[in-house]
């Protein structure tokens, strides 16, 4: 029988039970703004703007505000925003605790540099970036869905 007056945990957690991130499709005339990440000496890979959300000091909408500015330069009001994709599976991450949330913004202007982000031609038709990259992690089903989404705001 289970002492009700004992408070102490049942369970100790050694990860966090779920990292939320975010990701950020920043579409710009005819392209897409990508990251690239070259950690350890791998193979490059490419990834959109975002990261990691402060629990309990941000929204989510201000971190991919606030990821999008330290690393393209580039400031978003929240409502430029909008969700197209929410993701999870236990294997984006080692810990396989990894919850990313997907959003998609159109950009009219075309600037020379974007800090950390280069710009990438996509060919929206197929739906694909036109030259070949290595995506991190599941980045392409995003960019599937951002191009997916541009085209019915588009319509």
């Amino acid at each position: 029988m289970h002492n009700i007056i004992d408070s102490s945990p049942m369970y100790v957690y050694q990860q966090p039970m779920c990292l939320l991130t975010v990701s950020v499709v920043v579409i710009v005339e005819n392209g897409v703004l990508l990251i690239e990440n070259n950690q350890f000496g791998k193979e490059i890979e490419h990834r959109f703007p975002g990261g990691v959300v402060r629990a309990g000091s941000e929204t989510i909408q201000f971190a991919a505000v606030r990821h999008v500015k330290e690393q393209t330069g580039i400031l978003l009001k929240k409502g430029d925003l909008m969700p197209v994709d929410f993701r999870s599976d236990p294997d984006r991450s080692a810990a396989g605790n990894v919850v990313d949330i997907g959003f998609v913004c159109f950009l009219d202007r075309c600037a020379e540099n974007y800090k950390e982000a280069t710009w990438k031609e996509v060919d929206f038709e197929d739906r694909c970036i036109t030259e070949k990259i290595k995506f991190y992690m599941d980045h392409e089903i995003l960019l599937d869905r951002a191009i997916e989404f541009s085209g019915i705001v588009k319509a």
